[in-house]
């Protein structure tokens, strides 16, 4: 739990001086980029600071996880 909460606030922190994006933020954490959000949220940090080149990143990562998955069939 401890190592969890070390690991989680070195990422805010790296966040917080426009280290990395909100998408990086979440992979480091293993968490969903919406997870992540609100963990900036809840600690008083705003996504209001972020380049356009951040936000482009952050589009399409959502848009990735958006995506729909095509089904493959098994042809017999």
């Amino acid at each position: 739990m401890a190592e969890q909460k070390i690991t989680e606030a070195a990422v805010l922190a790296l966040f917080r001086d426009e280290k990395i994006t909100v998408s990086r933020g979440a992979q480091l954490l293993g968490i969903p980029i919406q997870d992540f959000m609100n963990l900036l949220y809840a600690n008083g940090i705003s996504l209001d600071d972020e380049t356009p080149e951040e936000m482009e990143e952050n589009l399409q990562n959502l848009q990735k996880l958006f995506k729909p998955h095509k089904k493959k069939t098994k042809v017999i």
